[in-house]
């Protein structure tokens, strides 16, 4: 009983719903290094191995989709195994604690590969990214399953995830600062400071550092609530009894379960690629300069974090459902805006002053609107594992959000697989100053970049329409779950 005092008191200061600010900022303190480590690994390693070090690019996407797709199939495992252990410093907080080492020490590794040929580049790119990975699944799938378990409430579930949204991108902004303003900056012999190969050891050695003191400090930070909530629970939630086979076939059976895993398969899909060529886009497509590329990043950045505090008023006026659906098309149709404009022939030409303020106003508009559905897509899943208690009996958070970290690193790992085809496709040259590569090769890659991932945008819209939580239903599964809980409490023997 003592220790669940004290961590009561550690957790002082409660805003609406009961769970602390305090906690709130500890708990999305930790999102940081997967932003540091997501603005590594999404934005520059493409580039790096098809521009820097020379690796095709059909290797290449082939390399980051084995990679994804091996780490992708740990993360049910992963997540089902944190919702089984019992220690003393809870169920997820020994996965939070093991991960940020190993993760530093792949990413310094990653960036500075031996002088190998083609397959030898290929099965160092593939390993050191399966290890990357692997260690940040880690940690990843128990920190998001934490933030679920830490409130059942239908509002401040969104409020956790937009502290969670806001850090994760606190965390892309000081990796892209650290590249675009000191290690890629430009200097003599590389007016593109990203195709210096000497600049990518120092900026993963950052990066890995960074990682680490995120983690650990986010982890210490909501040790004391988690043990506290764990605790809480302890007489009346038990963890799933059943095999991880048989939970997942049970999950499956929700119709609002489907609709959402599905959905957001094709979503990463689409993100993939976007992510994959969006530096091959800046640089040559748009003929940005460094500078100029870093302040796009940022305006996507700063919009998704101004828009934090439009997903709860949002989903409070139009429910999660419409107002995901309502992002996800307002954000990518505004990404994909200035591409379009451009392949109509009605956007600014390279050089122009009106090019830059293009880029930066759309980049801003699609993080103002998309920051919506990022901090909703965690809550409805977190909704979805109310239901599956309600209906099976048992928490099984990290299954769930590990099935949500699957759907999503198999989307990324197939969307850079995609990309990498592409640039060989078009015969996309590498090595080559931007002004120098082909315009059919240029307008190719725009098409891809726009109208065709745009189709693939709708059809996850489609599927999304089977999904069924909305507020009213939770509230009866929540009330449902507390009758339940009392009367198991009521109904268990007194020591």
């Amino acid at each position: 009983m003592t220790q669940g005092t004290g961590a009561r008191s550690a957790t002082t200061t409660p805003a609406a719903g009961g769970l602390s600010i305090r906690t709130r900022v500890f708990y999305g303190l930790g999102e940081a290094g997967e932003g540091l480590k997501t603005a590594a690994l999404e934005t520059f390693l493409f580039f790096y191995y098809v521009q820097v070090v020379g690796l095709s690019g059909a290797l290449t996407g082939l390399a980051l989709f084995v990679a994804l797709l091996f780490d992708g199939v740990s993360d049910p495992f992963v997540g089902a195994w944190s919702d089984r252990l019992r220690s003393r410093l809870g169920r997820r907080h020994p996965f939070l604690y093991a991960a940020p080492v190993p993760l530093a020490i792949a990413l310094w590794f990653l960036f500075q590969p031996p002088e190998f040929g083609q397959l030898g580049l290929f099965a160092w790119l593939t390993a050191l990214t399966i290890a990357a990975r692997f260690a940040m699944t880690l940690y990843f799938v128990p920190h998001m399953a934490l933030g679920a378990e830490l409130s059942r409430d239908f509002a401040e579930r969104v409020s956790v995830g937009g502290y969670r949204v806001l850090f994760g991108y606190v965390g892309r902004i000081i990796a892209l600062g650290l590249a675009f303003s000191v290690f890629f900056a430009d200097r003599p012999g590389f007016e593109n400071g990203q195709l210096d190969p000497a600049a990518y050891p120092p900026f993963a050695l950052a990066t890995g550092v960074l990682v680490v003191i995120f983690v650990i400090v986010s982890a210490l930070g909501t040790q004391r609530a988690a043990l506290a909530r764990q605790q809480e629970e302890a007489a009346t939630t038990r963890p799933p009894g059943d095999g991880l086979l048989r939970t997942l076939r049970l999950a499956v059976g929700s119709p609002s379960f489907r609709a959402l895993f599905f959905a957001l398969l094709v979503m990463y899909l689409y993100n993939g690629v976007q992510f994959a060529l969006a530096l091959h886009m800046n640089t040559y497509f748009w003929e940005l300069a460094p500078q100029s590329v870093q302040l796009v990043f940022y305006a996507s950045m700063a919009g998704y974090i101004i828009g934090i505090p439009l997903a709860r008023p949002a989903a409070g006026r139009l429910d999660k459902k419409a107002a995901y659906m309502a992002g996800i098309a307002g954000s990518c149709i505004m990404g994909s805006a200035p591409t379009l404009l451009r392949l109509a022939g009605l956007a600014p030409e390279n050089g122009e002053a009106g090019v830059l303020p293009l880029l930066v106003g759309c980049s801003f508009m699609a993080g103002l609107i998309g920051c919506i559905p990022v901090v909703l897509s965690s809550a409805m899943l977190a909704d979805v594992a109310d239901e599956y208690d309600l209906a099976h009996g048992g928490r099984a958070e990290g299954l769930f959000f590990g099935a949500n970290a699957f759907c999503r690193k198999v989307s990324l790992g197939l969307g850079g697989a995609v990309a990498g085809v592409v640039i060989d496709l078009i015969r996309f040259p590498a090595n080559t100053a931007p002004g120098a590569v082909p315009i059919d090769a240029l307008t190719r890659l725009g098409v891809v970049y726009g109208p065709v991932m745009l189709s693939v945008l709708f059809l996850g819209l489609a599927i999304m329409i089977p999904y069924n939580m909305g507020r009213a239903r939770h509230a009866a599964i929540v009330a449902d779950l507390h009758r339940r809980d009392s009367a198991q409490a009521t109904a268990r023997p007194s020591p």
